[in-house]
């Protein structure tokens, strides 16, 4: 026998490797660049401890026109002669003019005060006329050593002042705020009380420090200074002296207390950035691009078809033909749902199959499944086919001999093609 040889097909060259384009590596190291310098800046501020200027959301801010501001009582305190100061931060605090015996100090957003600012604080106001906390909490209250906690209580929209003191008479009426204060000393004075809640609370001079009044800020606020007698009890609270310094602390004012100690070391944020360096510089030096796409071939994919099938002829050589014949009616249900638009859970069917008692349990059950039925009646809608019959095919008896099962299973098929085809 003879034949003929053919040439071998010329070998193809190696396909070229796909290498990265330049401007790609230009955007990483951009970003990179981008990157630590946003994390050098964060960490120079949080070391640094960069001031910056009051948002116009802060309350109770002599320069916020919002309603939760305090423009509007500034403006009236500086119309009526007084001379207003308003210094920002620790810094501009500290280098004004010491407060003396005719100046009043006002000090907003309290919460920025810390154990250190609230330290240097009260060493420098012991010689000033008055001091006026707007809306301290407890934390302020107790470094400064006042007999006052700070409450929160129910009452009615306004309350009459019930309490006799400079600048404040009995008659006076406020809008009542919730959140306000209560005494613990009885040299103290509570006005404007609900329950066990005052707006405003007056603690003596003593030889240690000068008058403090605490009061709410709500009465404050632009929003509120117009109702009831909010703005003459205001006015006539801050304006008991000319000379008003208004101190706005910052959150980052530090000055550290005698019995404040960190417990974070000074050196961690500098060694944090310089390990963010070190993690980039060592992802840039061992660094590897990712290579082309490898093909990998899937394993074998068996269709559910040919499963169901195979069990079938299982239970057909085991003798089981009723079992057999279930089998392939769960396919046939599965594939008429899955035309249909219906649900049907066909693995569930499958393993109550497997289960010894099939037969006596199991099978009933199957029979009058609700997803079985819509199933039916769709399948009889679409066909135009009597309704018992099909009920009979997909839910009735199953066949228990061997030529039944054939004739079965060719009525599965038939019935199977001709929803295909109206579907």
């Amino acid at each position: 026998m003879t034949g003929t040889l053919q040439a071998a097909p010329p070998l193809r060259p190696p396909p070229a490797k796909n290498r990265t384009p330049a401007w790609v590596w230009v955007v990483i190291v951009v970003v990179i660049v981008v990157v630590v310098a946003g994390i050098g800046l964060l960490g120079v501020t949080a070391l640094t401890g960069v001031r910056g200027t009051p948002g116009p959301g802060v309350s109770n801010d002599p320069d916020n026109a919002q309603p939760g501001g305090s423009r509007a009582l500034a403006q009236i305190l500086d119309d009526r002669g007084a001379d207003l100061r308003l210094v920002r931060g620790l810094d501009e605090f500290t280098d004004a003019p010491r407060p003396d015996g005719e100046t009043t100090v006002v000090v907003s957003s309290t919460s920025s005060l810390n154990p250190g600012t609230t330290e240097q604080f009260r060493d420098r106001v012991q010689d000033a006329d008055r001091v006026i906390l707007i809306a301290p909490d407890n934390t302020v209250l107790t470094a400064l050593d006042l007999p006052v906690t700070s409450s929160y209580g129910d009452g009615p929209s306004a309350v009459a002042a019930g309490c006799r003191t400079p600048g404040i008479d009995e008659t006076d009426i406020v809008g009542f705020t919730p959140f306000g204060y209560s005494s613990t000393s009885s040299s103290a004075t509570a006005c404007f009380t609900a329950g066990t809640t005052s707006d405003l609370v007056v603690v003596p001079r003593t030889a240690e420090r000068p008058e403090f009044v605490v009061i709410s800020g709500g009465m404050l606020t632009n929003e509120q200074l117009a109702q009831q007698d909010n703005a003459g009890v205001a006015i006539r609270v801050f304006a008991g002296s000319d000379d008003i310094l208004w101190y706005v602390p910052f959150f980052t004012d530090q000055v550290a207390s005698d019995d404040e100690e960190s417990d974070i070391p000074a050196a961690v944020g500098p060694l944090i950035v310089l390990t963010v360096f070190a993690v980039l510089a060592l992802m840039l030096w061992r660094g590897r691009r990712f290579g082309s796409l490898v093909t990998e071939p899937l394993p074998a994919v068996v269709k559910a078809v040919e499963t169901t099938r195979a069990r079938g002829r299982m239970y057909h050589r085991a003798g089981a033909d009723a079992r057999a014949a279930a089998a392939l009616r769960i396919h046939t249900l599965s594939s008429l749902a899955s035309y249909l638009g219906l649900p049907f859970d066909a693995a569930r069917a499958t393993d109550a199959l497997s289960q010894p008692d099939w037969d006596a349990v199991v099978a009933p059950q199957e029979t009058a499944d609700p997803t079985v039925s819509a199933i039916v009646i769709a399948v009889a809608g679409a066909t135009h086919s009597d309704l018992g019959e099909i009920r009979s095919l997909l839910a009735g008896p199953l066949p228990t001999t061997t030529a039944q099962l054939v004739h079965f299973t060719a009525e599965l098929t038939n019935l199977e093609k001709e929803v295909r085809h109206t579907s």
